[in-house]
């Protein structure tokens, strides 16, 4: 493969690094990805022997990676990478992929979807749809997540898809249940919620009978999303509360835990909302979530009528480092806070930037909400802060005293 080829096939690397400043940790994490990546390239490309010849090579791919000081996950990642080609005296795909995998992955950890979304397809362009059938299919379904991420929703159900088809030749349920899922997302970002509710409920129906509680478990969360965004927010959180049980990722949990917030607020339980917001700022694994957390604090302070914590929330959010779902959230929540807060002119700029932008990204859920928002500038009355009625409190109280006993467990 020739030198430009090679360049191309890690594009997003060249980009971030471009972006970034030599002195960052950012520009060294990158770099040594990259490096690592085209080694792996010319191990596959030209053979084992072209790197145990080329000791130089693997030294300064080494060196980059030791230059990663600030990140001791990554570089133990990108060491066990190099140890494989440097070890092997036959490409074993079998040992290389779960490190790949590992790697895409922690790049997930930092909201880093378009790396990500190139490592996993480099796992895919390299290994075989039947044979390595199991990999294959983990890269699918990942790759649909982050193309999800960056806005492509097209390409993310195509990943999904083949994801279920290859699940489905070689008879691996789980694959092709959580490939169901995922094309259950992208209905749901495209507002089809009939249809991911069907999806969902053939799925949830079909993980119970087989015992699989972590599909179950994510089929019911997002279920309860779909709830959600239909207006029936107790059931939502019940659905939630029953995934947050089966759950055993801690990261799923955290997830999980943001609806569950989300739908107490939508629903007027704003202490037990504001609690679970908090916990997650403080506790959640991924940056995806703390950035959600903030999003949604930010939201629930305006409808509380708390202008400077919203606009502490407003202005502690990098809007450049947002992938594209999480900024059209952001243009449409600092739009309906404004709204809230009486500042109309404020509310009308922001919704209107997040029509636009949600047009030209095909998230025609967030359209329709922009546009219901947009029709209701200048029309909103000043907000009261519900409280919690008899009725919901025997249906969902219980939930609530849970969320408020662990916020004051871990002191925030």
């Amino acid at each position: 493969m020739t030198e430009s080829a090679r360049r191309l096939k890690h594009l997003p690397f060249f980009e971030e690094i471009a972006s970034r400043d030599e002195a960052t940790p950012e520009w060294r994490a990158a770099t040594a990805g990259l490096v690592a990546l085209r080694l792996v390239d010319a191990w596959i490309d030209d053979g084992p022997h072209a790197i145990a010849s080329d000791d130089w090579g693997v030294r300064s791919v080494r060196a980059s990676i030791d230059e990663v000081d600030s990140n001791e996950k990554l570089r133990i990642i990108l060491n066990a990478v190099v140890d494989v080609l440097e070890c092997s005296t036959a490409i074993d795909l079998d040992v290389l992929a779960p490190r790949l995998m590992a790697y895409g992955q922690l790049l997930e950890y930092d909201s880093k979807w378009s790396l990500a979304n190139d490592v996993y397809a480099s796992i895919i362009a390299h290994t075989h749809p039947v044979q390595e059938a199991e990999v294959a299919t983990q890269a699918h379904l990942r790759r649909g997540f982050c193309l999800r991420q960056l806005g492509d929703i097209s390409a993310s159900l195509a990943a999904y898809q083949t994801a279920g088809n290859l699940s489905q030749s070689v008879g691996d349920l789980v694959g092709v249940l959580r490939a169901r899922i995922g094309e259950a997302k992208g209905a749901m970002a495209r507002g089809n919620l009939p249809q991911a509710r069907e999806i969902l409920d053939e799925t949830i129906e079909r993980a119970s009978r087989n015992g699989l509680s972590a599909v179950h478990a994510m089929a019911l969360h997002d279920r309860s999303s779909v709830s959600a965004m239909g207006g029936d927010y107790e059931v939502a959180i019940k659905l939630a509360y029953e995934a947050l049980d089966l759950s055993e990722s801690a990261r799923e949990r955290d997830r999980i835990l943001g609806d569950i917030a989300t739908a107490f607020m939508n629903l007027g339980v704003h202490s037990a909302a504001r609690d679970a917001y908090l916990i997650l700022v403080a506790t959640a694994q991924e940056q995806y979530m703390r950035w959600v957390a903030t999003l949604n604090l930010l939201e629930l302070t305006a409808s509380e009528g708390e202008e400077l914590l919203f606009e502490q929330y407003r202005r502690s959010i990098e809007l450049g480092a947002l992938p594209t779902e999480l900024k059209a959230q952001y243009w449409l929540q600092s739009g309906t806070g404004y709204e809230l807060l009486g500042k109309h002119t404020e509310a009308r700029t922001f919704l209107e930037k997040a029509l636009t932008f949600a047009e030209e990204n095909e998230l025609f859920q967030v359209v329709f909400q922009a546009e219901i928002a947009l029709g209701n500038v200048g029309q909103t009355a000043t907000p009261t802060v519900p409280t919690l009625n008899a009725v919901v409190e025997e249906r969902v109280g219980a939930i609530a005293e849970r969320l408020r006993q662990d916020r004051q467990k871990i002191g925030v």
